[in-house]
């Protein structure tokens, strides 16, 4: 039998494996996190190319290798786990005892969904307004608030003030006629520099660290890790950062890159910091001086610069 050949120009010729094709085949997880207060229970974003590229939050029991306990938490199409902060994004979600804080794509808003609920929806809290980009969440331990950046597009897109912020948490009752979350202000708590990132709250107090710098670094030139004193209200809402101060990376002291504060359980400060030359691990000490993590500085860079919230390679061990 004969074979119909047809020969184009070079780079011309029609394959049926398209472009769009391929993309639609590869879907990719990410940003996995598992709940502290329920460590039985992992969260991950899933990438959707036959949906435009949407961003779907999905989670299952840790121990479940099949998909009986899986659950697609933002299955309609109008929901898209992504933030626009810094235009690169990433840090878009965060949970704690089953309550799922995220950022929707199309309008940038701050959405609430409560998992221990099957028959829960997202509803939108904070300010509630298009031109406030959020990222970066962690959830408060008493499920009343969380801390996240904000990025403040009100008056110009252009070098957006960022400052970091407290929301209230509203409870399940407090709902109004439209069926939704009261608009609440949201709490301003440190905007004192260009950037912010990385909201940690310590497990035992309410110690809050974080890290921020100012134009023209990035935040792989230098940055400043703070450490802060939560105020809060009656209602358990903060009103006030208190005795801020600087625990590393201070101005006129040599510059370092300080990336990904974490607390463990017994509430140590820990950071990764290339005042070595390398980003290595280090930790606060009881006596408020900075201790090696590791025997001695290794010539290995244990992060990567981070162009996105939510970089995570550093994770400190209970027990360890």
């Amino acid at each position: 039998m004969a074979i119909n050949t047809n020969t184009a120009p070079y780079g011309s010729w029609k394959s049926p494996i398209t472009a769009n094709a391929v993309a639609s085949g590869s879907s990719s997880v990410g940003m996995a996190r598992v709940d502290q207060a329920n460590p039985t229970r992992v969260y991950w974003i899933e990438s959707r190319p036959q949906e435009g590229g949407r961003l779907v939050l999905l989670s299952k029991d840790v121990d479940d290798y099949s998909e009986r306990t899986l659950r697609e938490l933002t299955a309609d199409s109008k929901w898209n786990v992504r933030t626009a902060v810094h235009e690169y994004g990433g840090g878009a979600y965060a949970v704690y005892g089953g309550l799922v804080v995220f950022s929707n794509w199309s309008d940038q808003g701050v959405y609430l969904v409560d998992t221990n609920k099957h028959d829960a929806v997202p509803m939108r809290i904070g300010e509630q307004n298009d031109k406030l980009r959020y990222a970066s969440f962690v959830v408060h331990p008493s499920k009343k608030f969380v801390v996240c950046v904000r990025e403040d597009h009100r008056e110009s897109d252009i070098q957006a003030p960022a400052a970091l912020v407290a929301i209230p948490i509203p409870s399940g009752s407090i709902i109004n006629e439209k069926d939704e979350y009261p608009l609440a202000k949201d709490v301003v708590l440190f905007d004192k520099t260009d950037f912010v990132s990385s909201p940690a709250i310590s497990p035992m107090n309410n110690e809050l660290s974080f890290y921020a710098w100012n134009h023209p670094d990035m935040n792989w030139d230098a940055t400043t890790l703070y450490c802060a004193t939560v105020a809060l209200g009656g209602d358990g809402i903060p009103s006030v950062l208190e005795h801020l101060r600087v625990v590393a990376g201070a101005p006129g002291e040599p510059r370092e890159s300080i990336y990904q504060p974490r607390f463990d359980d017994d509430g140590i400060l820990h950071f990764i910091s290339d005042r070595s030359g390398f980003w290595n691990p280090y930790y606060l000490g009881a006596d408020g001086e900075i201790q090696q993590s590791l025997e001695s500085p290794l010539s290995a860079d244990f992060a990567g610069p981070e162009w996105t919230f939510g970089e995570s390679t550093l994770q400190p061990v209970p027990g360890l």
